[in-house]
């Protein structure tokens, strides 16, 4: 009996704290849970690169809202913007994975040869080495770095 109770007593913590954590910790726990992406993005393209099977939605709200009832399992986006979308509408239903699964590049495209481009060089360097730009990524993202 006292077997038992121990085997019991131990499933119980183990699914109670599955629940309570999540079931996706890294990249490699996609392939055993239901995951969504935005409809037509680059997640979509990498994840279809992967060979994981997912869901699509027309955009983050979607997603994340079926990510509160329970439809899927885990949300895959750009890491910036899903923190940010989190922290702002839904802190009580979804939690970000501290994880990258690949790096994205952005870039701000001028015409070739534009007097505008070492000026915003400039602007943009003054402003991501201040610490401003380091307040605002805190206050925006939490403790998720973006740069």
């Amino acid at each position: 009996m006292i077997a038992i109770a121990v085997f019991t007593a131990g499933i119980t913590s183990t699914l109670t704290r599955r629940g309570l954590e999540g079931a996706v910790h890294g990249f490699n726990d996609l392939r055993s849970v239901r995951v969504g992406a935005v409809a037509n993005s680059a997640t979509t393209d990498y994840l279809s690169r992967q060979r994981l099977s997912f869901r699509t939605f027309p955009d983050i709200q979607g997603g994340l809202s079926a990510l509160g009832r329970g439809t899927i399992d885990a949300f895959v986006h750009d890491k910036p913007l899903l923190t940010w979308m989190v922290r702002s509408d839904f802190s009580a239903s979804a939690r970000v994975v501290d994880t990258s699964f690949s790096s994205e590049s952005y870039a701000i495209v001028l015409p070739k040869g534009s007097a505008l481009r070492p000026m915003l060089d400039l602007a943009v360097l003054d402003q991501i080495e201040g610490d401003w730009w380091q307040q605002t990524v805190f206050e925006t993202l939490g403790n998720a770095q973006s740069r």
